[in-house]
């Protein structure tokens, strides 16, 4: 493996890029994971509270969907021509 200078190993470099993709791979595997189980956990919660309040969540909901209506829906005025003189 490597050889043993004072306490630390050392490790030829070969040795740590060849497992370097699969520690790639893993990582990308536990992060996709812990992302759904994240969101699982956030929808649940989310679904819960909305049980538990319907009335606020209707409001929120309304509430978001006007703001979301004046932001994407706006009707630009017209330009006012200015009189010559």
């Amino acid at each position: 493996m490597g050889e043993v200078r004072g306490n630390p190993v050392q490790v030829p470099a070969s040795e740590i890029r060849a497992g370097i993709p699969a520690r790639r791979a893993e990582a990308l595997g536990r992060g996709i994971a812990a992302g759904r189980e994240w969101a699982r956990k956030g929808r649940q919660l989310t679904l819960d509270w909305i049980e538990d309040h319907p009335g606020q969540a209707l409001l929120i909901a309304i509430g978001a969907g006007f703001v979301l209506g004046q932001i994407l829906f706006r009707v630009a005025e017209p330009e006012k021509e200015e009189p010559e003189d």
